[in-house]
């Protein structure tokens, strides 16, 4: 049987592992399940108690929530994605991993939060992440050469990618790409990709 794949289109995080499933070649092999986490089914809750997308179904029926588990999972099923490489590269790669996955965070919480009822909104904890944001990015274009574009991308390029899509779909306010000329040119690129069209989120 198929595996399925638990998600929202305009989740960043089910973005990212969609993303992958188009990289390594797995489309055949993987049904997305369009999901709301927030009126979930009795179904869905007992695959993923934590009631967040994605969530995957293996061929077997194992269930495993979380992008980074579903991702670690499918490169073990497919191939078209470059492993980490060992040395001081990896570790630059997992931080560039880990600030682009931050941005995400910290735009999804912006999000959640601007959706309160406006007398519950509280203004200093959304400019706090969106400095994060802002610093995430600045490191992000000190190091935007070391982005891959061509031969097999790996999980850092998605995340990065995957970050600044969303940030263009839920906060053009931001601006990212202002003083940041070589992120902006290699997403401007990378944004091309099969796998990124394939994956955009609806119009907002």
């Amino acid at each position: 049987m198929k595996m399925k794949l638990y998600c929202s289109a305009t989740s960043p995080w089910a973005r990212k592992v969609r993303v992958a499933v188009h990289e390594l070649g797995l489309g055949d092999l993987v049904e997305e399940v369009p999901t709301d986490p927030y009126n979930a089914t009795p179904e869905f809750l007992t695959l993923n108690p934590l009631s967040k997308v994605p969530a995957l179904v293996t061929e077997k029926g194992e269930a495993l929530p979380d992008s980074t588990l579903i991702l670690e999972y499918l490169m073990t099923r497919g191939r078209g994605l470059a492993a980490l490489p060992r040395g001081a590269q990896r570790w630059q790669l997992l931080r560039q991993l880990q600030l682009s996955d931050g941005i995400i965070g910290a735009a999804v919480t912006c999000r959640m939060e601007s959706l309160r009822p406006a007398e519950f909104l509280y203004p200093p904890w959304m400019e706090r992440q969106q400095r994060a944001i802002v610093r995430a990015l600045d490191a992000l274009e000190a190091e935007a050469r070391t982005l891959v574009l061509d031969g097999p991308i790996r999980t850092a390029e998605i995340s990065a990618g995957v970050a600044l899509g969303y940030l263009d779909f839920r906060m053009p306010q931001l601006q990212w790409r202002s003083g940041r000329d070589r992120l902006a040119s290699w997403y401007f690129t990378f944004a091309q990709r099969p796998s990124m069209l394939a994956t955009q989120p609806p119009a907002a």
